[in-house]
């Protein structure tokens, strides 16, 4: 049984970037914000700087929606690949509120500024989480599969977050999710005893990962695990699946679990799908509005 089951009905709540509806995606405000309310898990994005050091941030580039440069102006086209970037270089760049110019910030109206806010080394984000050892980490590595000159290597990737997990000896309960699989084979490799999460989009379209070929499978094909979803992730060892609540079906739910693995849904926003995802009997609910959860 995987360690991150939770009982029928009692999701676990993890504020997804930190509490991205609310505060600076991402940013220890948004973490911060989580511990004052209570909830139990968080999850974040990890990519690595030009100087191999993970950081906490989503986009493979500087992301002109939040991100205003040394001098407070706002980015007017996507900055450099974070992979580019030294970690000092990093550091420059404010993430702390939403560019008013940018269609991004018209779907978080409520998230509150945090002028000054910046991205948050990976060994940060673990010094903050250690202080509450039952907080419950899912740490996404980014890696887009289709495009190698967006971010490292699946094997530097994996080995680097590795590092960090065993040289700072995290005492929370903590699971590694990829939607590129390959990364997450790596990790397997090197520290088997990290816990693993399989991230997947079915539905058609840009952002479809699960598909015949699919770079982001790491040459899995549904066609040898009679087209199950879960019986593919199970065979890989995995502790969790985390689908697009949007996909997950009550069969492959139950296929899930009689597996002994956990569901973790993303991203799920409104308060009806909330509501449907609990009745349903998922693991985990990922959110940018955990009060809504509460």
């Amino acid at each position: 049984m995987s360690l991150f089951r939770s009982p029928p009905g009692q999701p676990r709540i993890y504020g997804h970037r930190g509490a991205r509806g609310v505060w600076p995606e991402n940013t220890m405000a948004g973490f911060a914000y989580l511990r004052d309310l209570g909830i139990g898990g968080v999850e974040i994005d990890v990519q690595l700087s030009a100087d191999g050091v993970p950081v906490v941030i989503h986009d493979p580039r500087i992301p002109m929606q939040i991100a205003r440069d040394a001098r407070g102006a706002w980015l007017d086209a996507p900055g450099p690949r974070i992979m580019e970037l030294t970690t000092a270089e990093l550091m420059r760049f404010d993430m702390g509120r939403l560019n008013p110019a940018h269609p991004y910030g018209a779907r978080f109206p409520e998230q509150q500024p945090v002028d000054g806010a910046r991205i948050p080394r990976l060994s940060e984000f673990l010094d903050w989480a250690a202080q509450d050892p039952q907080m419950v980490l899912n740490i996404e590595i980014k890696s887009f599969a289709p495009r190698a000159d967006l971010s490292a290597p699946p094997h530097a990737l994996a080995e680097a977050v590795a590092h960090a997990l065993s040289h700072q000896r995290s005492p929370n309960p903590c699971l590694v999710s990829s939607f590129d699989w390959r990364v997450l084979s790596a990790l397997r490799d090197l520290a088997p005893q990290i816990a693993r999460g399989y991230l997947s989009h079915a539905e058609p379209g840009d952002d479809c990962t699960i598909y015949a070929g699919s770079p982001w499978m790491d040459g899995l094909d549904l066609a040898d695990h009679g087209q199950s979803l879960p019986r593919l992730i199970a065979a890989q060892g995995a502790q969790a699946w985390c689908p697009w609540f949007g996909d997950l079906t009550s069969d492959d739910l139950e296929a899930a679990h009689a597996l002994g693995i956990a569901v973790n849904v993303w991203t799920v926003n409104e308060t009806r799908d909330i509501a449907a995802m609990r009745a349903m009997g998922v693991d985990g609910v990922i959110t940018d509005y955990p009060a809504r959860c509460l």
